[in-house]
């Protein structure tokens, strides 16, 4: 009797199968509506990072060139600031890449070139912004001039005459900056084009019903890699840009991102850093006013000296002149003694009378000797107020250098970090 064998065949049978076949199918099922429902997710936070490195590239350039650059005419990446009609993001001239020619964007150049009515974003600013508020300072410094006639000589100190020299080399390089462009001109510009915005020509973002005004504008075709609704126009329609924020749909996936003057001009730093070197130059313009103050009672200063030397001079005198008469009265005394001893009947009266001319000779004598001492403490006192205004002037000339010298400081640093 043959016996059954107790191991089966290796391998699956039909059933088993037909069962794992199920099983991958309906998993497969599973996994393509998962990658179906995540795919818009995956792609929409790629085209916002797209969109804001443009943006940040966008005002890099701002910050390196003052001013916003041109649209590019095709996908070359380069700008083609003489087409009106160019509405390519200029991708290379922004140091970004090629990924980016696809994108749009629009930038606001005026109304037809007229820089009169709407501010050129895209030019380079004239010279509006100095940090001397284009104040020449005239009468600042002036040293003071003491007469040649005193006795002692009186000049300027040597601090004074160095503050001097560092008032005068601040003015210089200040005014040296006049002509110079930055972006703190350019935010003059700027700041034009954020008070006027319904101005004609202002580039806007929207449709016929709503808009807004933009500085510039970014705009990426979306999943379908088509421009949808006015995006698609271009420049030769009513509207070269969609409103930004519109609700998506079958028809329309584009995403936009758009910045408004104000928006631009908070984000670069125009209001800050303007703000800043304009209230520094009004610091030093208040620095000028005081020493233009000082300066005047520098002048009292020589006046009170010289007359302090006159009033010495005269005291002077005084003293010589007393002494004469207290010499003259002693001798007319001595005169008078001898005489009356030769003379009878008047001799006590003479005698008391030439008394009463020397105690009176040597009185005026003192007072002149007292005068004397008062004129020369108080030219004392006026040499040493000469030195402490002086002093005072050397505070105040270096206070306007470095309050002018800080204003050009942030001229020349402009928007830069």
């Amino acid at each position: 009797m043959m016996k059954r064998s107790l191991h089966r065949e290796d391998g699956f049978s039909l059933v088993e199968l037909a069962v794992a076949m199920v099983i991958m199918g309906v998993l497969g099922i599973f996994v393509w509506r998962w990658v179906v429902s995540t795919r818009e997710p995956m792609q929409r936070p790629a085209m916002v990072r797209q969109l804001s490195e443009a943006q940040a590239a966008v005002e890099g350039f701002v910050l390196a060139n003052h001013r916003l650059p041109c649209a590019a005419a095709g996908t070359n990446g380069n700008e083609s600031c003489g087409d009106a009609t160019a509405v390519r993001l200029p991708w290379r001239l922004l140091g970004l890449g090629g990924e980016f020619g696809r994108l749009h964007y629009g930038v606001n150049r005026g109304a037809g070139w007229d820089l009169a009515a709407v501010p050129n974003l895209v030019a380079r600013p004239a010279d509006a912004v100095s940090p001397d508020l284009n104040i020449n300072f005239t009468g600042m410094p002036q040293l003071p001039t003491y007469p040649p006639t005193l006795e002692v000589a009186v000049s300027a100190s040597a601090a004074v005459v160095a503050a001097r020299d560092r008032v005068n080399a601040a003015k210089v390089a200040a005014s040296e900056r006049r002509p110079e462009v930055n972006g703190l001109d350019w935010c003059r510009v700027l700041r034009r084009f954020a008070a006027n915005p319904a101005a004609a020509g202002v580039l806007a973002a929207g449709n016929v019903a709503s808009s807004v005004p933009v500085a510039f504008i970014v705009v990426h075709p979306g999943e379908n890699a088509n421009f949808d609704g006015n995006n698609a126009v271009g420049a030769g329609g009513t509207w070269q840009f969609d409103l930004p924020g519109r609700p998506q749909d079958n028809n329309f996936d584009d995403l936009a991102l758009a910045v408004g003057p104000g928006d631009l001009s908070a984000r670069i730093g125009c209001a800050a850093r303007l703000g800043e070197m304009q209230a520094t130059a009004q610091g030093a313009y208040a620095a000028y006013d005081n020493a233009r103050v000082m300066q005047e009672y520098w002048k009292l200063r020589v006046f009170d000296i010289e007359t302090s030397e006159s009033a010495v001079q005269g005291a002077k005198t005084g003293v010589a002149l007393a002494t004469m008469g207290l010499a003259l009265a002693t001798a007319s005394g001595v005169l008078s003694i001898a005489s009356a001893a030769n003379t009878e009947g008047v001799t006590a009266f003479v005698v008391v009378m030439a008394a009463a001319n020397v105690a009176l000779s040597i009185a005026e004598t003192v007072l002149a000797a007292e005068e004397l001492v008062e004129a020369e403490a108080a030219l004392v006192a006026s040499r040493e107020k000469q030195a402490a205004a002086d002093a005072y002037a050397v505070q105040l000339y270096d206070t306007f250098t470095q309050t002018l010298g800080r204003a050009v400081s942030l001229d020349v640093k402009g928007l830069n970090p």
